[in-house]
Formats: C-alpha cells, sequence, structure tokens
C-alpha cells in the first residue's frame, strides 16, 4: 500500500473541496444572508485547506498508484466529502442533526436527491426562495460536483499522477464496466469531458432563464440540478408549478446527461458512424421510447389530454431512467402498470460514461448478450461466438465482472430493504422497503409507495447513517467503498 500518494491527493482532493465551498460563500455575500451562514461555509473550508495542506507537506517518492490505491483514494474522499460537506447545515441551523446533514449532503454528492428536509414540499417557490440562498445553492451544487466527479477534475492538475495510476482513480469513480480513453492522454480526457460537461450546463441555464417563470437563481439550481441528475429543487414539488416550456427543456436535458459523453466528444470531431455504432446509445433510446408509450396509453384514460399526458409521460420517464427524480405530477396514484415500468426504470438507470445512477445499459446489453449467447451454446456446443458490442468483442473478463456487479447490487439491494423493514416508522409496506432502498442505491431518490424522496427524514440516525453509505456504494459502483471494510485493503504488503 502507498499510502503517501494516497494521503497526499487526497490532501489535494481536500484543498479542491474548500476552493469550491467558496461559490456558496459568494451567494452568501450576493444576498446578503445572515453572518451565520458566513461562518457556516467558512469553518470547513478552513478546517479543508489546513488538513490538506498538511496531507501534502510531505511528498510521496513513489509516485505510482496500483488498483488498490485507486479504489481507497476514491472511497476515502467521497466519504470525507459528506462529513465536511455537511458542516454547513449543521452550523447554519437549517438541519441541527449530524445524521440528517449527512444524508441531504450524501445526496447531494452521489445524485440521489432524496432529502430529509420535508417541510419544503409544503410551502411554494416563492417562499423556498426567501430561505436561505446559499445553502439551497450548496446541496444543489453538490449533484454539479458529484454528477461527472470530483477525481475526474483532480485528474486533470495533479502532478502524481501518471496515465497508468490515473486510470485506476478514473475506474473505480467512472459509472459503467468499461474505462476509455477520449484521446491518448487521460488527463487530456478529463478535461474533454468537463469541458463538455459545463458547456452544456451553461447552455441550460440559458434556456431555462429565457422561460417565462424562472429567474436567473432558479435557473442555476435546476441546471445544477439537471446535470448531475440528482433532483434537488427549489422544493420538494419540484418542476410542478412551472410551465410546459421549462418541463420540455429539462426532459430533454435529463436525456443529453443519460447519454454516455463519448458520444458527445464523437459529434464534436465529426466521427457520427461510432455515434451510429453505439449500442448502448440505441438501447437507451428505445427503453425511453417503449417506456413512455407505455405510460402514456397507461395513464391517458386518468388526464383525457394528449399534450399533458404526453408532456408527464415523457417527463416522468426520462427523470427514472435519468435517476434525476425530479417530479411534475403526483405519480404514486398512476395504474399498476405505469409503476411497474417507472420500478424497472430505476433499476437500468442510463448509459456509462454520464452523470446518472443505476446499472447502466451497457450491463443491461452484456447480460442480454451474454444470456443469448449462453442459450445457443446449449442448443449447439460446438460453435464458437463471440459478444460484441459497438463492434468490439466484450472479454470474458467484462462479463465476469458485470456478473460480480449485479451479484452485490441485488445483495446491498435487499440488505437496504431489510434495513428500511427493521426500522421502527410504522406503516412500512414492502413496497417502501423494496423502492426505498433501490431508490438509494440507484441514486434516483424518490420511491413509488410512501417513502417518498421527502419522506425519508422519518427514519431512525441508524437507517439514515446505513442509506447515506448505500448512496455512495450506489454512485461508485460499490466495490471502491466496499474495499474499505476489507482488512487486507489496508495492508502494507499485497496478500
Amino acid at each position: 500500500m502507498n499510502y503517501q500518494i494516497v494521503r497526499n491527493i487526497i490532501g489535494k482532493i481536500m484543498i479542491l473541496l474548500a476552493m469550491l465551498m467558496f461559490l456558496p460563500l459568494i451567494v452568501c455575500i450576493i444576498y446578503q444572508e445572515e453572518f451565520i451562514n458566513y461562518v457556516a461555509f467558512l469553518v470547513p473550508i478552513l478546517l479543508l485547506l489546513v488538513i490538506g495542506v498538511l496531507f501534502n507537506l510531505k511528498k510521496a517518492e513513489n509516485k505510482k498508484m496500483m488498483v488498490r490505491e485507486g479504489f481507497i483514494i476514491v472511497g476515502v474522499s467521497w466519504l470525507i466529502m459528506s462529513l465536511f460537506g455537511c458542516i454547513p447545515f449543521i452550523i447554519s441551523g437549517v438541519l441541527t442533526n449530524p445524521f440528517d446533514a449527512f444524508f441531504e449532503i450524501t445526496s447531494g454528492f452521489t445524485t440521489t436527491g432524496a432529502t430529509v428536509m420535508g417541510g419544503l414540499q409544503t410551502i411554494t417557490p416563492e417562499e423556498a426562495l426567501e430561505m436561505s440562498h446559499s445553502i439551497m445553492f450548496w446541496r444543489s451544487f453538490a449533484h454539479w460536483i458529484g454528477g461527472m466527479g470530483v477525481l475526474v477534475f483532480i485528474l486533470m492538475i495533479i502532478p502524481e499522477s501518471d496515465e497508468g495510476s490515473a486510470v485506476h482513480i478514473l475506474r473505480a469513480e467512472s459509472p459503467g464496466p468499461q474505462v476509455g480513453r477520449l484521446v491518448t492522454k487521460m488527463k487530456a480526457s478529463s478535461r474533454i469531458l468537463y469541458l463538455i460537461y459545463i458547456v452544456l450546463t451553461l447552455v441550460l441555464i440559458l434556456l431555462l432563464w429565457i422561460s417565462p417563470d424562472m429567474n436567473l437563481y432558479e435557473s442555476i439550481i435546476y441546471a445544477l440540478g439537471t446535470a448531475g441528475t440528482g433532483g434537488f429543487g427549489i422544493d420538494n414539488t419540484c418542476l410542478e408549478f412551472y410551465s410546459a416550456y421549462s418541463q420540455y427543456v429539462i426532459s430533454v436535458f435529463m436525456i443529453i446527461f443519460g447519454i454516455n459523453f463519448t458520444v458527445y466528444y464523437f459529434i464534436l470531431v465529426g466521427n457520427i458512424k461510432d455515434v451510429f455504432k453505439n449500442d448502448e446509445l440505441k438501447w437507451f433510446l428505445c427503453i425511453v421510447v417503449t417506456s413512455v408509450i407505455l405510460v402514456f396509453i397507461s395513464i391517458y384514460p386518468r388526464i383525457e389530454n394528449f399534450e399533458e399526458t404526453f408532456r408527464v409521460s415523457l417527463f416522468q420517464v426520462v427523470s427514472f431512467i435519468s435517476t434525476t427524480g425530479y417530479t411534475t405530477t403526483s405519480y404514486v396514484q398512476w395504474p399498476a402498470l405505469a409503476l411497474l415500468v417507472l420500478f424497472i426504470l430505476m433499476f437500468i438507470g442510463s448509459c456509462a460514461g454520464s452523470t446518472a445512477g443505476g446499472i447502466k445499459c451497457s450491463r443491461i446489453v452484456i447480460l442480454a448478450k451474454s444470456t443469448l449467447k449462453k442459450i445457443k451454446a446449449m442448443i449447439n456446443p460446438r460453435k464458437v461466438e463471440t459478444i460484441k458490442m459497438d463492434g468490439n468483442t466484450i472479454t470474458e473478463d467484462t462479463i465476469s465482472s458485470v456478473n460480480s456487479f449485479l451479484s452485490v447490487y441485488l445483495i446491498v439491494f435487499v440488505l437496504g430493504a431489510i434495513i428500511i423493514a427493521a426500522d421502527p416508522l410504522e406503516g412500512i409496506t414492502v413496497i417502501d422497503c423494496l423502492t426505498g432502498s433501490l431508490s438509494c442505491i440507484s441514486n434516483v431518490g424518490p420511491g413509488l409507495g410512501k417513502i417518498t424522496s421527502s419522506t425519508m427524514g422519518n427514519f431512525s440516525n441508524f437507517t439514515k447513517f446505513y442509506l447515506s453509505l448505500q448512496m455512495i456504494a450506489g454512485r461508485l459502483e460499490l466495490f471502491p467503498l466496499l474495499m474499505l471494510f476489507s482488512p487486507k485493503t489496508w495492508a502494507r504488503k499485497r496478500m
């Protein structure tokens, strides 16, 4: 174990997080908020800067990282981000319970969107804006930070990471079964990814700002939540009060941010052939179209308005498959077919290499093709077939990793359901347990029963803490966080 390089990079991540926390501090100044809100951000900023500098006083002599170091850096960094990121909630008095504050900011960084601030659901957007602008900005900005990943950003600037070492960090934080490079150098790939991410976010802010019902602040809040596929908004009723224009714009961009960012790079360089070869993109769009049709058919008799039914169906389908979690209606009252579609979409999620959660369409494609291959082998054992995606052969190691991921995913999902079932909260049903756990591990936010994104605060502190860890595990795709609990991970010599 190369503890020195781990300590150095974690220290730099803490310094970066301190720099990012200056943005909500600027919001404090703009809206001339109470002095306690300035203190709420200055305290964690100073702590992060001091500890980050101390961690980098002694530079690592050996700058090489292997897989184990990369996974530890990612897992520990996300825990540290959540621990320090929750301090503003506690000091400002918005959330005095540390478990509530930890849950809230973890939900932000992991782009889940579940909240313990249930009171936001009973007020209008105008009343919500009278609350602390800086705290509301911080929880939404956490979506944007966690969407692309803070470690992807750090890869662009840390001198310690050579190209081989950087891959281990990117593999641990990036969603999907495989990690690829857009260009030869990994740092250059990270810059391209973040540039695309920033440009798309700015375009979304502009499109929302020109709408008749959003000011600049609201546009920024909802753009950050959409870009990170997180789901935090001005209030917990989300976009119910906003115009059809705003809902359509956010629907389109939830799809955009649910697509692998590599696709946009291919479009920028004019490599349209690779875009059309992308199997995952085809599956993703087909699933979206099919789901919208099924939901539309299911709920049309209740609404009896073609445009509104289409808009509501499109919005909720892309909100669930992109794991953003925004809502425009009380979907929990929908017919069983529509709810079943949404439940399946919570499992699937969007594309690998996007800001969305879930299992990812690429794994679903690999699983489907490997199952078909197995059936064909049983019919004709002598025939040798390979699985291909985007014209490339999928190795047995990749197939094995997908199967391992799905197995662990289901185990953690079931364990989460058991933890919720054991909670002393009264009136919990089996559906509540299943969708509540799935909402956290897939980073979706809302559930389908009585447990919605805005009722998580009713759980006990233990349940909220466990679900916070489950959200981090889901965002990091399980293994980086689970590895932290293995003694072998921390051994100085490889075992």
